[in-house]
């Protein structure tokens, strides 16, 4: 069995880092929900999209609402009366099990980003039919299936890249890699609050941690991911940047729970890769802390492509993979590393995919063996291995070819 960790890796965001908490339940004492009018307190406990009709919730992807069993031997009914009864809606699919406060939201102001969840919208509508053509507002149920699809999708998107099915994981195992999801036991855990208050509640009852805006953490006792976040401690994020977010936070979560949390994949790999994906997200909202010794200028903040392509055209101005290879926590990497980081996996992704997730693959398929800490340091530097056994690339000819093929691929502005 794999025992109770204790690690700080770094989850970066607009605000600042939250920590990714992994050791046992503390003890913590219930409170009282906050007296408010919230918007989902008066919705009614039925699915207005699938009316909680069986056929119409298989068609959505939906296995079941709320209650059910959430993480650590807790169920969501123990999560409401800590956080307030009804003031969260519990949806559960093939691989998630999601709670959200989310109230209603409207379209973001962005074109790209309005073009975008349209044509999310349309998707959702092949599964949900009384989902609107064109809502006029994101309700709280109409969020929830967004999330839902979002998941699933990332998901689906995961097991193409590193080439396995569900089939590939056992139905019935206790403890990973004998599981379900990915070689976990346990469905993988989103909740979105939209109150500070109520993420705070959560993650110091049922993760021993203190955190108020946006955290990762490895529910140790059943083996499951979890990313809690809050609207309102990310503050100013619209619809799109709470996507992208929460398409970043899930990327990770998926990278870190294949076949279990039991050693660290290397920072510029997982966070290139996370970034990737949530960078696929029409946002102009950044999953980095920019650190106080980095001037980058506001507008161009999220134009990753010229500023990569600045920096890698000049010798001393970009970091040597030898360098980044060595990288043990996302702390080090600051606001160019980050984009860097991001340039790289898009490099070899636009390479050859297929080779990317055979990296991926091989470097969760290592059993754990020692510390964590030490652990970490044998697979930064397999990784940098099987860099240069499947593209053929050591650290030197790895910086020439993604210079070149940068210079020529990002725009100058």
């Amino acid at each position: 069995m794999m025992s109770a960790m204790s690690l700080r890796a770094w989850f970066p965001a607009v605000l600042g880092f939250a920590a990714i908490a992994l050791g046992p339940l503390l003890p913590g004492q219930d409170k009282p929900a906050p007296k408010d009018d919230d918007e989902i307190l008066k919705l009614g406990r039925v699915d207005p999209y699938t009316g909680g009709e069986a056929t119409a919730m298989a068609q959505a992807g939906v296995v079941a609402y709320g209650p059910f069993a959430w993480a650590d031997h807790v169920t969501t009914a123990d999560v409401d009366r800590v956080l307030g009864e009804k003031r969260f809606l519990w949806l559960e699919t093939a691989h998630f099990r999601i709670g959200s406060s989310m109230p209603s939201i409207g379209w973001p102001e962005d074109n790209d980003a309005r073009k975008q969840l349209q044509e999310e919208i349309k998707a959702l509508r092949k599964k949900l039919p009384k989902v609107p053509e064109r809502p006029k507002k994101l309700d709280p149920w109409l969020r929830l299936h967004l999330a839902a699809h979002r998941c699933e999708k990332g998901y689906a998107e995961y097991q193409q890249l590193v080439g396995v099915t569900d089939a590939d994981f056992a139905r019935n195992g206790s403890q990973p890699p004998h599981g379900a999801f990915l070689g976990l036991p346990g469905k993988f855990l989103l909740l979105q609050c939209q109150k500070k208050s109520d993420m705070a509640r959560y993650v110091d009852r049922f993760c021993g941690a203190k955190e108020d805006t946006s955290t990762r953490h490895y529910h140790a006792q059943t083996f499951q991911m979890v990313h809690a976040m809050s609207a309102e401690g990310l503050e100013g994020f619209d619809e799109s940047g709470l996507h992208g977010h929460m398409v970043y936070a899930l990327w990770h979560n998926l990278l870190n729970g294949h076949n279990g949390f039991a050693y660290p994949l290397p920072a510029w790999l997982a966070e290139g890769v996370a970034h990737w994906h949530a960078r696929k997200v029409k946002s102009v909202f950044l999953n980095v802390q920019i650190r106080d010794d980095e001037a980058v200028a506001q507008e161009q903040q999220v134009n990753w492509p010229a500023k990569v392509r600045a920096r890698a055209q000049h010798e001393g101005a970009f970091f040597p993979f030898d360098v980044m290879a060595a990288w043990s926590n996302p702390e080090e990497l600051g606001y160019h590393g980050h984009a860097q980081s991001w340039s790289r996996v898009d490099y070899l992704l636009q390479t050859d995919r297929a080779k990317l997730g055979a990296l991926l693959k091989q470097l969760k398929a290592v059993p754990p063996d020692g510390t964590y800490e030490a652990q970490g340091g044998r697979i930064r530097a397999q990784a940098q291995k099987l860099v240069a056994e499947l593209y053929g690339l050591d650290g030197p000819a790895f910086d020439r070819a993604w210079r070149e093929w940068v210079t020529k691929t990002y725009p100058k502005k």
